[in-house]
């Protein structure tokens, strides 16, 4: 089994992305628009129930864009599969299993978060465990439930995304169309180098995740609800960067992975070299 070398792969991701930057932008500018169109459109006074549909569209259309983006990147890197011409803007057969693959990583990955923020919004729950702060009374029954809840919902967190980056060793595999049960090949494939992975993975989505946050913070600062599309576009930009980079990083585990310590054999010319 060949072991990853987590910072190391980080670091190639970070420089295939710099390499390939240009093609990676050619792939997404047409899904890019889209969500700019998005964007635009919902800064139109609309009633309540077109927005909730205006939001449902939008979150159909990222996924949609990840899947297409994701499997562009993924081909440009293994496969030096480099599209010249128009800007492509297609989703047929291969995005779809790929999308399949990815809503199920997601899925996983985002329940525990989902769970995180039903236990944050009881607010009543969090009113009654920290009354002593305001001098209305020590109720240690309800502190303990709340920091309770806090204690197994964060591991639960850590597990999914140590699960997710294993699982996530799929989703190179279905753009090249590798057949087979990929999401158990992948957990398979992937038993001994579970930190690596989680941590090399960690350290090439929490930067523009940070940046977002950051931008976020700064623009809500200056100019409060009017922030809101600024904030949007900046989020989608750092998700493309945030996409690239996990497309790159796991392109290069699967390179290093398959075919034992073998870089796809057939691969001549492919934009990951085979060391």
């Amino acid at each position: 089994m060949v072991k990853i070398a987590a910072w190391h792969t980080a670091g190639a991701a970070y420089r295939i992305v710099a390499e390939h930057i240009g093609e990676f932008l050619h792939l997404s500018l047409g899904w890019l628009t889209c969500l700019l169109a998005c964007v635009v459109i919902k800064m139109l006074p609309w009633p309540g129930f077109v927005s909730i549909l205006l939001a449902l569209l939008t979150a159909v259309c990222v996924t949609i864009a990840s899947a297409a983006i994701a499997v562009g990147c993924y081909r440009v890197v293994l496969q030096n599969d480099i599209y010249y011409g128009g800007i492509p803007f297609s989703f047929g057969a291969r995005e779809l299993r790929y999308t399949r693959y990815q809503t199920a990583i997601a899925m996983l990955l985002l329940a525990p978060f989902a769970l995180l923020v039903l236990w944050l919004g009881e607010t009543q729950w969090w009113r009654d465990a920290f009354d002593f702060l305001w001098g209305r009374g020590f109720r240690p029954l309800s502190l303990l439930f709340v920091i309770a809840g806090l204690v197994a919902i964060v591991p639960l967190i850590i597990a999914s995304g140590a699960a997710a980056s294993r699982l996530l060793l799929a989703l190179p595999a279905a753009a090249i169309d590798e057949p087979g049960r990929l999401l158990r090949d992948a957990w398979t494939h992937t038993a001994e180098n579970a930190g690596p992975l989680f941590f090399g993975w960690l350290a090439c989505i929490l930067p523009p995740v940070l940046v977002w946050e950051s931008i976020w913070f700064a623009l809500d600062q200056t100019l409060g609800v009017l922030a809101a599309p600024l904030v949007e576009l900046a989020g989608y930009v750092c998700y493309f960067f945030a996409l690239t980079l996990s497309a790159a990083f796991y392109a290069y585990v699967y390179a290093q992975l398959a075919e034992g310590e073998a870089v796809l054999a057939d691969s001549a010319g492919a934009a990951v070299p085979v060391e």
